[in-house]
């Protein structure tokens, strides 16, 4: 077996990089946009100065957002070239999710060997939680592309003791932290790693790439104290929960959301996954296996970024289970180790492999087949709306998050929305960048809607429930549009509401 890879390794390598655009690329636009891709899309193709200005305007002293802009910028030159439809602008993951698989290979193929990179290219290329991000238009898989390649840039440090590698730590460091902040909490454990080593004389070349990186990040980080504050004064992300641990191990196997009548299958899929990877770990290690060390390493670094991250969260929150998409890609290349069947224990392997692929399956399935919040079939809502709308109609949203979509798909729609409540935590899109794209918010229902003859009214079902855990009875806006209007009509598209309301004067002619 070893001989037939060796001799066939760039054919393979050929095949995994097919299998990850195979599994990508057909079902790139089978969901509809959802607020944050349509954010991506309209807030990149304003271009980098009014992007600046739309990141960096103040707001009561803080940020008007708190994503730094390397994601966005590629972005907008990705769009120069390709255009704005859906499946062109996700693409741009898929070609980052190309890179990233090379950089696995290497890194895998250095530290275990040819058979563990094979595997980790077929776990890469089917999981779910990866597959996912892999699609999306958001800046998650550029960021495991730059921490992946500083992973292998300290590998390579440790092993040589030469500075090079860590001068590229530096320079991928920086440009993980351009991509998203929470990049540190996995930088932190990766730029300790000469500790774990026991190679305290490499901590030189540690404390240089750290230099590097602060000198490289330091004109937006600058930045960041505004941007903290925007995140301490409103922000919707809770203080995470040892619930939320345990869904992060599973969004690393299956990935969220599973379907209701699988989820026990797939939890027990994935802890009888943990329990024998642990076991076959610990076994190396009672056992001395010189491969241990690197293996233990690994399962540093997918584990300690999700712990940190919880325990800072406890402080002040900023747990997001997908800004840890780089520690779920690490957490795969552990499993790929213990995967490989070995002389008497292959049992153990296979259950394993079993369990892998069922979870995998499912987790594909669920993803394919969720229509739940925040996806709704906004395209086809708004080829309705325009089949009914009168001269005097206007479309309102209740809120932002079914606004922007819905403004993507059809901008010639009269749109408009009402703003989320100050302070609140779901008030992110703050005026600065509400201008630079173009779509002011409105206080309220009434100067929202104007003197307009027509309404056409697009909230999430869940609002309701969301307003009666709070203990208003009625939703606030539905409830004045119900005083004003008469309801003509109330559709479903998923988890999508439409209400169709008309003057009572135009009612009474009918």
């Amino acid at each position: 077996m070893k001989v037939y890879l060796q001799k066939n390794s760039k054919i393979i390598l050929l095949a995994l990089l097919a299998l990850v655009l195979a599994v990508r690329i057909p079902s790139l636009a089978s969901r509809s946009l959802w607020y944050d891709e349509a954010f991506s899309i309209l807030f990149s193709r304003t271009g980098p100065a009014a992007m600046l200005q739309g990141t960096l305007g103040l707001v009561d002293g803080t940020a008007a957002d708190v994503h730094p802009l390397l994601y966005y910028t590629l972005l907008w030159a990705w769009m120069l070239l390709v255009g704005q439809k859906v499946i062109f602008v996700r693409l741009l993951s898929v070609v980052i999710h190309i890179a990233l698989l090379l950089l696995l290979w290497y890194l895998m193929q250095e530290m275990f060997g040819l058979k563990q990179a094979v595997l980790a290219g077929l776990l890469f290329s089917f999981a779910p939680f990866q597959v996912h991000y892999g699609q999306e238009a958001r800046m998650y898989g550029l960021l495991s592309l730059w921490l992946v390649f500083a992973t292998l840039c300290v590998w390579r440090g440790i092993q040589g003791g030469k500075y090079f590698p860590w001068v590229a730590f530096g320079i991928l460091a920086a440009l993980a932290m351009y991509t998203h902040v929470l990049a540190v909490f996995y930088l932190i454990p990766l730029w300790l790693s000469p500790l774990y080593f026991r190679k305290l004389r490499l901590f030189r070349f540690a404390l240089i790439s750290a230099l590097i990186a602060v000198v490289l990040y330091l004109p937006w980080g600058l930045q960041l104290p505004a941007q903290v504050a925007k995140v301490e004064r409103a922000y919707w992300i809770t203080k995470p929960t040892l619930v939320d641990l345990v869904q992060t191990v599973l969004s690393f196997i299956s990935g969220l959301p599973i379907h209701v009548s699988w989820l026990p299958v797939t939890l027990f899929c994935a802890l009888l996954v943990i329990v024998l990877a642990g076991v076959k770990t610990f076994r190396a290690v009672r056992e001395g296996d010189p491969r241990a060390e690197r293996v233990i390493w690994l399962i540093y670094l997918s584990a300690a970024p999700v712990l940190l991250l919880f325990l800072v969260s406890q402080i002040q929150p900023l747990y997001v289970v997908r800004g840890l998409v780089p520690s779920g890609v690490i957490f795969l290349l552990w499993l790929a180790w213990v995967i490989v069947p070995r002389e008497g224990r292959r049992v153990e392997s296979y259950l394993m492999i079993g369990c892998l692929a069922l979870a995998f399956a499912i987790g594909l399935f669920s993803r394919e087949t969720y229509r739940g919040f925040p996806y709704a079939p906004f395209e086809n809502v708004n080829k309705y709306i325009t089949s009914e709308l009168d001269e005097r109609g206007v479309v309102l949203h209740s809120n932002k998050i079914t606004m922007l979509p819905s403004y993507y798909y059809d901008e010639s729609l009269p749109h408009t929305y009402i703003a989320d409540p100050p302070g609140a935590g779901s008030d992110t899109l703050a005026l600065p960048t509400q201008e630079i794209l173009g779509l002011i918010a409105q206080p309220d229902a009434s100067r929202a809607v104007g003197d307009a003859q027509q309404v056409f009214f697009v909230m999430f079902g869940r609002e309701i429930g969301d307003y009666d855990s709070l203990g208003v009875i009625k939703h606030p806006h539905l409830s004045w549009l119900e005083e004003q209007y008469s309801l003509v009509e109330q559709t479903a598209w998923d988890d999508l509401s439409l209400y169709r309301f008309e003057s009572r004067e135009n009612v009474s002619l009918d």
